[in-house]
C-alpha cells in the first residue's frame, strides 16, 4: 500500500471497517477468542512505529490462525511535524493488518480514536491533538483529505470495545470509572455501539475514558461480565506496566515509549497476576 495515495488508503480503511463489523468472532461490541492459541495484548501505541514493528515480530501472525493480536490507542503522536500529527499513516498500517489477518488482528476503540471521531478536543502539551491529526491528513493527502477523513471516521466507528478470552481475561482500552458504574449500561458489549453510546455520557464513551479503578469496581465488573482479570491501557505506566488494584484484578500496559511492553499469553490456561507480569516482554529487548 502506498501510504501517500489517498485512494489506496481509503480502500484499506473501508475494507478494514467491514472486517471489524463482520469478524465471525465478534458478537455485539466484543470479540470472543477460542480457548486455544496465542494472544498478544498491547498497551497504548500512540504512533510508536518502532514498537509496532517489535510487536509484530513477537506476534508472528503468519505462524497460523490461532495467533491473535490486540492493538488500541494507535493515533495521536507526541512527535509533530510543523504542528501536524502524521499518525494517520500508522492507523492505515494497522487497518492494513486487519485486512490481511481479519480474524487475528483485533483493533479496539480507545479514547483518542473516539475523540477524533466526535471532534472532542484533547489537549496534550498545549496541543489540540484532534486538530493536529486533521492537519496531518491535510498535509499528506491535500485534495484527498476529506475522503481520508471520512474513511478514518468510518473505521473508528466500526471498532469493538473488548476482546474476551475463555480463560477469564478481558482486554480493553479501559473500563468505566467507579463513579460511572451506577449509570453504566453493562449491555453495551451485547450490541454495536450507537451514536448515543459514543457521545459523552454514553456507555462506550464511559468505558474508554474510565480511570482510577478500585477493587470494588473491578470486582463488580468482573462479576457482571463473567471474567477474572482486566488487561487495559489508557493510564500512565512509566515502566510499561502497573498493577492497579489490590489482588491484581487490573493490569495496565503501555507500548508507546522506551519502556513499553507487550504481553504474549497462552489462551488455553489461566494466569495469576504474578504470572502475567512474568510473561511481559520489554519491547526494547526485541531485535529486528
Amino acid at each position: 500500500m502506498d501510504l501517500n495515495n489517498y485512494q489506496e488508503v481509503r480502500t484499506v480503511f473501508e475494507l478494514a471497517a467491514d472486517a471489524n463489523l463482520h469478524c465471525p468472532l465478534r458478537r455485539g461490541s466484543a470479540v470472543y477468542l477460542p480457548p486455544r492459541g496465542r494472544l498478544i495484548m498491547t498497551g497504548d501505541l500512540h504512533d510508536h512505529g518502532l514498537n509496532l514493528e517489535r510487536i509484530l515480530s513477537i506476534a508472528a501472525l503468519e505462524d497460523g490462525p490461532d495467533v491473535h493480536l490486540v492493538l488500541h490507542e494507535v493515533i495521536h503522536s507526541p512527535r509533530l511535524v510543523n504542528g501536524c500529527d502524521l499518525s494517520v499513516r500508522t492507523l492505515a498500517r494497522v487497518a492494513m493488518l486487519k485486512t490481511r489477518w481479519p480474524h487475528q488482528v483485533h483493533v479496539l476503540l480507545g479514547n483518542h480514536e473516539l475523540a477524533q471521531w466526535s471532534g472532542q478536543g484533547i489537549a496534550k502539551g498545549g496541543v489540540n491533538v484532534v486538530e493536529a491529526f486533521d492537519a496531518g491528513i491535510e498535509f499528506i493527502y491535500a485534495e484527498g483529505a476529506s475522503v481520508i477523513r471520512e474513511a478514518v471516521l468510518r473505521f473508528i466507528r466500526s471498532l469493538p470495545l473488548a476482546v474476551r478470552c475463555a480463560n477469564g481475561l478481558f482486554c480493553a482500552h479501559s473500563v468505566p470509572s467507579p463513579h460511572r458504574l451506577g449509570a453504566f449500561d453493562l449491555s453495551i458489549l451485547e450490541r454495536v455501539p450507537s451514536e448515543i453510546d459514543m457521545r459523552c455520557g454514553g456507555a462506550a464513551h464511559s468505558m474508554v475514558w474510565g480511570r482510577r479503578h478500585t477493587q470494588e469496581s473491578a470486582s463488580a465488573l468482573a462479576a457482571a461480565w463473567g471474567c477474572k482479570r482486566f488487561l487495559l491501557g489508557h493510564q500512565p505506566a512509566e515502566m510499561g506496566y502497573s498493577v492497579e488494584v489490590e489482588g491484581g484484578a487490573i493490569l495496565i500496559l503501555a507500548s508507546d515509549h522506551d519502556h513499553g511492553v507487550a504481553l504474549p499469553l497462552d489462551l488455553s490456561r489461566e494466569y495469576a497476576v504474578d504470572e502475567l507480569v512474568s510473561c511481559l516482554v520489554p519491547l526494547a529487548s526485541v531485535m529486528l
